[in-house]
């Protein structure tokens, strides 16, 4: 079941998110993660958890593993993966579907980061509740994204690229009463 859907269109069509540089709103920080990539991974029922893309793929970088749904994580990697041979080496057990192009990235980190999530999510982020490597899809004001806990004051949210700049400006207006 070695399936794979590779991007291979040119990248000649403009940014999801016009912003080059992080925004900082006091303590705040707000920024595109451009670099890397994002696979999602359609797991057979009953076969692919956590630990089997773990035994299947080697010792993966924290937080690179992320639940999205029932059967579907995200891999993502701060470098561009390999998706040849990450789809070989879960051929047995999921398919893999390069989201690279499709989904950004965005980063949010600083002491009130909580507090301004908060304003657009009914999640519980309060660290004994939602720790670090923790995800799931929630919506943040009305746009669905993967919320993902990086760090202990950050959090990164994967969106889909014709929602971006929406939720960029959604963050921005949660965020500038920290500023």
């Amino acid at each position: 079941m070695s399936d794979a859907l590779m991007s291979d269109f040119p990248l000649t069509r403009r940014p999801a998110v016009d912003a080059v540089e992080p925004i900082r709103f006091g303590a705040l920080t707000l920024e595109i993660v451009t670099e890397g990539s994002v696979l999602q991974l359609l797991g057979q029922p009953g076969i692919f958890d956590a630990a089997a893309a773990v035994a299947a793929l080697g010792p993966l970088a924290p937080n690179a593993l992320r639940a999205a749904g029932p059967g579907q994580w995200f891999l993502v990697s701060d470098e561009a993966a390999d998706i040849g041979q990450i789809a070989a080496r879960l051929a047995d057990i999921a398919h893999v579907v390069d989201q690279t192009h499709g989904r950004t990235r965005l980063r949010i980190r600083g002491s009130e980061v909580r507090r301004v999530l908060a304003k657009g999510t009914a999640v519980d982020l309060h660290q004994e509740a939602f720790a670090i490597g923790h995800a799931t899809m929630t919506l943040i004001g009305h746009i669905g994204a993967n919320l993902a806990r990086t760090g202990e004051d950050e959090f990164e949210l994967l969106v889909l690229r014709g929602f971006a700049e929406s939720l960029w400006h959604e963050l921005k207006v949660m965020s500038a009463e920290f500023a």
